[in-house]
């Protein structure tokens, strides 16, 4: 605008806005250059909206009226990150009943979700509710049965969600994922039931996620969960389709009646503490039951486990047929090197007929020269395959 008049009104035909406000104290200045800004676009379409203020404003900002802008110049894309609020936010009717909204993002603990009786929202396809209030837990089930094209939900849920039975029944629908922070979950349920899903995310350390069915055609899924399920197969029974799998511990149970005929690559999460021993025993189990595994990797998550959890492991009487015959890379995070943990890779390398890489990262908390002494015997345990090599991979916290 200041070099050439020509110039002048062009960035009135800007298509796509985003307006981000990282001040230390925020005010409505913000909301009074997006308001005048908004009036002078002149675009046909309003691709996108983009608005995020990081810290409190003022009671004057009007929320609302810039989004019902947007939603009135057929806008496709709106996403909206807000800072708490000591002042509750509501979205304008408008929102649940555009026909032209493909994605919509909404994040902010204070604002909540009050969808009319007659939502409508036929082409929306991606949905992110984080930390998001509802009115009531019908309001959640209104919105999302009234997405008939969604394909993506993303639901991060805290203290400040007020439903407790979180439903997604959505036919539609082919990526979840969900997340509740730890201090929150308990007491929370997840009902899941989208037959079209393929790929899952669920990390819900102490929440109820037994209510999940009817996934014929899951393919990815990584559930993170600290709650041991009753000794029956109902939990795993639901993820038997999947090609790729990442479970906690706690959760690979007893289930010799299920078959996991498509699984490839297989992530055991050990979340261990002083109180609990990590028995690697229901892991043989579980390689018996998937046949055609190429990839087996072993995690610590260092964020949850103590440095002194035991480890457990007992010899099993027969080889898993993955192991002989497909088994390819092997992989163990956070290596610590005891007895029980040598025992088992020394299983896994003389069994392992068709193994290409096993790859370790020693426990970051060991000392260098621990480190190499243990790699060094590593490389010098039997290995079925002549042909693999044994490699050192670098730390989480490298």
């Amino acid at each position: 605008m200041v070099l050439s008049k020509r110039w002048g009104l062009v960035w009135t035909m800007v298509p796509k806005l985003k307006y981000k406000d990282t001040r230390k104290e925020g005010d409505k200045s913000v909301w009074c250059l997006l308001d005048k800004s908004l009036q002078l676009n002149k675009a046909p379409v309003l691709e996108s909206l983009h608005i995020q203020v990081e810290h409190q404003f003022s009671d004057n900002a009007d929320v609302g009226k810039c989004v019902s802008y947007a939603v009135d110049h057929n806008v496709r894309v709106l996403a909206l990150y807000l800072p708490i609020q000591p002042k509750i936010l509501l979205l304008p009717s408008n929102v649940y009943t555009s026909k032209t909204l493909v994605k919509l993002t909404l994040s902010c603990r204070t604002l909540v979700v009050d969808v009319p009786s007659l939502p409508c929202l036929p082409s929306l396809q991606t949905l992110d509710l984080l930390n998001v209030v509802y009115k009531d837990e019908n309001t959640q089930v209104r919105l999302l049965s009234n997405c008939p094209a969604l394909r993506r939900l993303e639901v991060l849920r805290n203290s400040s969600d007020n439903v407790t039975t979180f439903i997604v029944k959505v036919p539609s629908l082919k990526t979840f994922r969900y997340m509740q922070h730890k201090i929150d979950s308990a007491g929370r349920s997840l009902v899941l039931d989208s037959p079209g899903l393929r790929h899952l995310t669920l990390t819900d350390p102490d929440g109820d996620l037994d209510s999940i069915q009817n996934m014929p055609h899951l393919d990815w899924a990584y559930v993170l969960h600290y709650v041991p399920y009753p000794k029956d197969d109902k939990f795993l029974r639901s993820f038997s389709s999947v090609t790729v799998l990442h479970l906690s511990l706690r959760n690979v149970e007893c289930c010799s009646a299920i078959k996991f005929s498509r699984l490839m690559m297989f992530t055991l999460h050990l979340c261990c503490f002083d109180d609990f021993m990590c028995s690697l025993e229901p892991l043989m189990l579980f390689l018996h039951i998937s046949p055609i595994l190429k990839l087996l990797k072993i995690n610590y998550d260092m964020a949850l486990c103590s440095s002194g959890a035991p480890v457990s492991w007992n010899r099993p009487s027969s080889v898993p047929a993955c192991l002989l015959s497909h088994l390819e890379i092997f992989v163990w995070e956070e290596f610590g090197g005891r007895r029980q943990e040598g025992a088992f890779v020394v299983y896994i390398l003389a069994n392992s007929k068709c193994l290409k890489t096993a790859g370790f990262s020693p426990r970051y908390n060991l000392h260098e020269k621990e480190k190499e002494k243990m790699m060094v015997l590593l490389k010098s345990m039997y290995r079925a395959s002549p042909s693999s090599q044994v490699v050192r991979l670098p730390n989480q916290a490298d």
